[in-house]
């Protein structure tokens, strides 16, 4: 069934709708994750395949402005350059390394020069049939692109081939690549809009799923990591503030003990006098005194009544606020 007045089938508008809601959530998750390159990879394959979807299901159209030729191109310009994207695609969104030549080279090679003849022989001829056998080219080179999607996706993995993870991206990839790379398939043989769109749209939802369940669990690994920095940030805080508390705690005897000090000077205190003083000033008793310096704990109670009289004070609580001013 048609959309009136248009050549466009109810199911391609249907995936161009839900396509539209897809890029506009995207767009919105790339405003808010800035650094995550790989959305705009994502933003670019969904707005490749609605600008496909919507020359493919309105052109050819004698009713729009254009002649047949030019309607034509433009509908098989999209059908080629969306294939185009997808070894770019994957090979930087799932880290398919073996798909860089296919990326970089082989798409200009085999599809954009497929293209091209296309046009051409189009151009000549004018005849559709006698172009679409120029399609022969991109068959053959979608088969190519199969086995290299393989091949990388092996290369990947390694050892770790035969795990779930690798047999879930192998069995992905190559139900939604093919499709799109199989798109000359489908228009050689003339399969109608509603097949075709169901196949390439269908490809590029799976595609696109296995992208969010990979980013997914790449974002919950990074919470987790982050959960477990903030603890151990916590941890390292408190241990911080202890070693703070203790230091300044350490200061403060060291200044006390450097004002303590200055002021025996002050006061004129002989070394033995100063060294009694100190060991009453951190308070030890006079007996621990005696035994530390080997005198009689008579002398301490002497030299103790010096300072006292020296410094003018009468007990050690005055003698120690005196020394510490």
């Amino acid at each position: 069934m048609l959309i009136p007045g248009t050549e466009m089938h109810l199911i391609t508008f249907g995936f161009i709708c839900i396509e539209l809601v897809m890029l506009s959530y995207l767009c919105l998750y790339r405003l808010a994750r800035k650094d995550d390159k790989t959305v705009t990879l994502d933003l670019w394959l969904c707005f490749f395949l609605i600008i496909y979807n919507i020359s493919g299901g309105l052109l050819p159209d004698p009713k729009l402005p254009g002649s047949f030729f030019v309607q034509e191109c433009i509908a098989y310009a999209t059908g080629f350059i969306t294939p185009c994207y997808f070894p770019y695609y994957v090979l930087k969104c799932f880290n398919l390394k073996k798909m860089r030549f296919h990326a970089y080279a082989g798409v200009f090679i085999f599809l954009v020069s497929s293209y091209v003849t296309f046009v051409i022989t189009l151009s000549i001829s004018g005849n559709l049939d006698a172009a679409n056998n120029v399609l022969i080219v991109p068959i053959l080179y979608s088969i190519w692109v199969l086995v290299s999607v393989y091949k990388a996706v092996r290369y990947k993995y390694r050892e770790a081939f035969s795990t779930r993870d690798a047999k879930e991206e192998l069995i992905v990839l190559m139900l939604c690549l093919s499709p799109w790379l199989c798109l000359p398939v489908i228009t050689y043989f003339n399969h109608g809009q509603p097949v075709e769109a169901i196949t390439t749209n269908t490809g590029f939802l799976l595609l696109l799923a296995l992208h969010i369940k990979q980013t997914i669990n790449r974002l919950r690994i990074e919470y987790d990591r982050l959960v477990v920095s903030e603890s151990k940030l916590k941890e390292w805080n408190i241990v911080l503030q202890q070693e703070v508390e203790k230091r300044t705690r350490e200061i403060e005897r060291l200044n006390r003990e450097e004002k303590f000090r200055l002021n025996c000077a002050q006061y004129q205190l002989t070394n033995r006098e100063k060294e009694i003083a100190f060991l009453v000033f951190i308070g030890e008793s006079y007996k621990n005194v005696a035994d530390k310096l080997f005198i009689a704990e008579r002398t301490v109670a002497k030299h103790v009544q010096n300072i006292f009289y020296k410094i003018r004070v009468s007990n050690r609580v005055e003698l120690c606020q005196k020394l510490t001013q």
